[in-house]
Parts: C-alpha cells; sequence; structure tokens
C-alpha cells in the first residue's frame, strides 16, 4: 500500500492562521490599523500541518483550495451572500504562499470541498485521510477527521446526506431549501423511501409546500458537494446533478 496521503482542507487552516495573527496597532489618537503577521501565520500553519503529520504518521500532504470564481453562483447569486465579513489581513498572502510551499489543488469554478470529493472519488488516491471539520464533507464516503473523530463514512449514509441537505438547506451558506422542513423532518421523508432513490420524494416534498421542481434542482446543486462523476475533466468545469 501506498504511503498515506493526508488530504486537507487548507482554506479552513489558513484563515484560521491568518486570524490568529492578526492584530491591532494604534497608529495615532484617532486612527487604528489592522494588520497580518505573515510570519506568525506561516508559523502556525507549518504547525498544523507538521500536528496532521505526527498524528497520522506521514509526510505525504496535499492541500485543496477554493477558487477566485464559484459556479454555485451561477446556479443561483444569493450563493453565500450572507457572509459579509472580511477574509482576515493577510489572508491572501499566506495562500499564495502555501500554494507554493505544499503540494497543491485548485479547480476553476470550485471550492476547496468539491475538489476533496473529486479527489476521493476520482481513483487518484488509493490510500489517504479526508481532513476537514465542515460537515458537508459527509457526502464523500472515505475515511475522514473531523479534529475530532476519526472515521469511514458509509456510502448509504453519505448519499443519503445529499438529500437531507437539498430539504433543510443551509442558513450558513445562504441557501433555504424546502419550506418549513428541518432536519427531523427531512429524515423523516427519506426514511420513507424504498432502497437509496430519494429525489422523487424530496420532489414531492418541495411541490407540497408550494414551491417548485426547479426550486428543489437549486437548493441540490448548491448542497451537493462535487465528486468525479460531477467533474468534466477536459472542459475543466462542474457536471450539474439533476436528480
Amino acid at each position: 500500500m501506498k504511503p498515506l496521503t493526508l488530504l486537507i482542507d487548507a482554506d479552513y487552516f489558513l484563515y484560521r492562521a491568518a486570524s490568529t495573527a492578526e492584530d491591532e496597532l494604534a497608529f495615532d489618537f484617532e486612527t487604528t490599523l489592522v494588520v497580518g503577521d505573515f510570519h506568525k501565520g506561516k508559523s502556525i500553519f507549518n504547525q498544523s500541518i507538521k500536528d496532521f503529520k505526527t498524528k497520522f504518521d506521514t509526510d505525504k500532504v496535499l492541500l485543496t483550495f477554493t477558487d477566485s470564481r464559484n459556479f454555485r453562483k451561477e446556479v443561483d447569486p444569493s450563493y453565500k451572500g450572507n457572509r459579509v465579513k472580511r477574509k482576515p489581513c493577510g489572508y491572501k498572502k499566506l495562500k499564495t504562499w502555501a500554494m507554493e510551499t505544499y503540494p497543491s489543488v485548485m479547480k476553476p469554478g470550485l471550492e476547496a470541498d468539491d475538489v476533496m470529493g473529486i479527489l476521493a472519488t476520482n481513483g487518484s488516491l488509493d490510500n489517504f485521510v479526508l481532513i476537514s471539520p465542515d460537515k458537508d464533507m459527509l457526502q464523500i464516503p472515505c475515511r475522514i477527521y473531523n479534529l475530532k473523530d476519526e472515521f469511514t463514512q458509509d456510502a448509504e449514509a453519505a448519499h443519503k446526506l445529499l438529500y437531507i441537505q437539498t430539504l433543510t438547506g443551509d442558513s450558513t451558506d445562504g441557501y433555504s431549501g424546502c419550506v418549513g422542513i428541518g432536519p427531523k423532518r427531512a429524515l423523516a421523508v427519506l426514511n420513507k423511501v424504498e432502497g437509496d432513490d430519494y429525489w422523487p420524494a424530496v420532489v414531492a416534498t418541495y411541490l407540497e409546500n408550494n414551491q417548485t421542481e426547479e426550486d428543489a434542482i437549486r437548493n441540490l446543486r448548491l448542497a451537493n458537494i462535487l465528486k468525479a462523476e460531477h467533474w468534466d475533466s477536459e472542459a475543466q468545469q462542474p457536471i450539474l446533478i439533476t436528480s
């Protein structure tokens, strides 16, 4: 078996490093400057990577990053529109440095989550652990470390989670899902389905709540973390899920 690869959501750890390395300096009585300590940010990020290498006893890492363009904005321009907080000072500089320092992957129009999902399912990695605290990564059936627990996500549970997310939406990412449907009701709807073809039940739930199939498809596309089957490697663009 090949050495273990640490497939890491670099966005999360860079954001945390840049936030910790940020400071306020009093320029004069009326002016305060926000500055980013680049050296400190690098040190914090490097330590995170070192800790993971030690924990999993491997030197092999692969970082994933979010592109400046996001294809979900083309699905729904309001996607993540509720995120108005600025990035920490020095974040972009740290990102450039990290991509030049470590083996890294960024794909056009994709978030780091999607890049991890594709790499985890396209057969390019045969021995890896996906490292991210993001609950959306539970859509990917693979070995996962969420900073608290290490486990292997079951394929059936991963598949079902996508449709739960399609029904409930995600306020953090700014899409609403089906009106009036929370996690418990979503699970109740899907638990009535025989087999794993959840889409008809999802559409029926949207229609019952005075929404349309188009609403369901839009939320499905926003919720779906891309896997190999959803990425056209030649055209370098996503293949939008339809059901």
